[in-house]
């Protein structure tokens, strides 16, 4: 009996530091295993797998995240476009789930001093989700070309 507890706290103990691998990195802000499980579940089904999106329907997450948080406006845009801000994920989730995106998929477009999101910004400035998104997209890509960044996509 005795050994058989010795192993299962053994066990735990095992597992504890097995998971601390997986944990958050704070450089990043995100854990990549539970960031690629909420994107498979709650937005891998409209952007499709790799985030590449549909042309014309769905937009792209991939080389286009970078671009748009170079600007406040556009950090803001990107949690209030209706399937960030009306999804189930919570205000953590998603921040864990952007900051992953933008350090995975848009490797090229992240601004260097890009500050990974939080579950309070989150909170703040998620919503109400935005009406008129092509508008604001398109607003926004104005600003960012008036910035020099001439490589943002015109739209979906």
């Amino acid at each position: 009996m005795k050994r058989s507890l010795a192993w299962r706290v053994a066990l735990l103990l095992a597992c504890g530091a097995s998971s601390a691998l997986y944990a958050a990195e704070p450089d990043r802000g995100y854990d990549a295993a539970s960031a690629k499980q909420a994107w498979v579940l709650n937005c891998m089904g409209c952007h499709t797998a790799d985030a590449h999106g549909i042309p014309g329907k769905v937009p792209p997450l991939t080389g286009e995240l970078g671009h748009f948080v170079r600007l406040p406006q556009g950090r803001e845009f990107v949690m209030r476009v209706p399937g960030a801000s009306n999804s189930a994920l919570s205000d953590a989730d998603l921040a864990n789930v952007l900051n992953w995106l933008i350090d995975t998929r848009n490797t090229q477009t992240k601004p260097a001093n890009f500050k990974p999101y939080t579950a309070e910004e989150i909170a703040a400035k998620r919503r109400p989700a935005l009406t008129h998104v092509a508008e604001h997209r398109a607003a926004l890509v104005e600003r960012l070309r008036k910035a020099g960044d001439n490589a943002v996509a015109d739209g979906y």
